[in-house]
């Protein structure tokens, strides 16, 4: 089997991974809890870096265009990878945490196919558009969060 294809099945299955974390997240926050989608993407904003995500891989896979897998970058890494540190290790966080490993896989992932390629530019030029977008988004939901934290606790012990 060639490294390309090799690499093309790692890709998909990084992606059905994610895919399969983003369904489990929204049947949770839109059918059990009831929340808007706003909410549910505030509140888990790992579900927002992974739609990111897998938006820019769809875009990838159409355009061929390495700076696409690098957009989101920043958003699963601070809510994925650093969401391993930030949450707690127990049994009612263990799918929050399996999230947080298959974002943290991803990432390295495509840091690893881009700096293997020596895409540096592909890099760079997705981490600079990930910063742009991505700052003033996560600042809107880290703000959003802390001003209704109260409200989501809330729903959380009507389970």
């Amino acid at each position: 089997m060639s490294t390309e294809k090799k690499n093309q099945i790692i890709d998909f299955l990084s992606a059905f991974f994610m895919l399969m974390a983003l369904l489990t997240s929204s049947y949770f926050f839109l059918v059990q809890l009831k929340l808007s989608v706003g909410e549910w993407l505030a509140f888990n904003a790992c579900s927002m870096a992974i739609l990111t995500y897998l938006l820019c891989f769809v875009l990838f896979q159409i355009t061929k265009q390495d700076f696409l897998l690098a957009i989101p970058l920043l958003p699963l890494y601070y809510y994925g990878t650093m969401g391993l540190f930030i949450m707690p290790w127990n049994e009612a966080n263990v799918f929050p945490q399996l999230t947080h490993i298959i974002i943290t896989l991803t990432v390295l992932w495509v840091l690893y196919k881009l700096l293997k390629a020596k895409k540096l530019k592909s890099l760079g030029k997705g981490l600079l558009t990930g910063l742009l977008v991505f700052v003033p988004v996560i600042a809107c939901i880290q703000s959003y969060t802390q001003v209704h934290m109260q409200e989501f606790l809330q729903v959380l012990q009507r389970m």
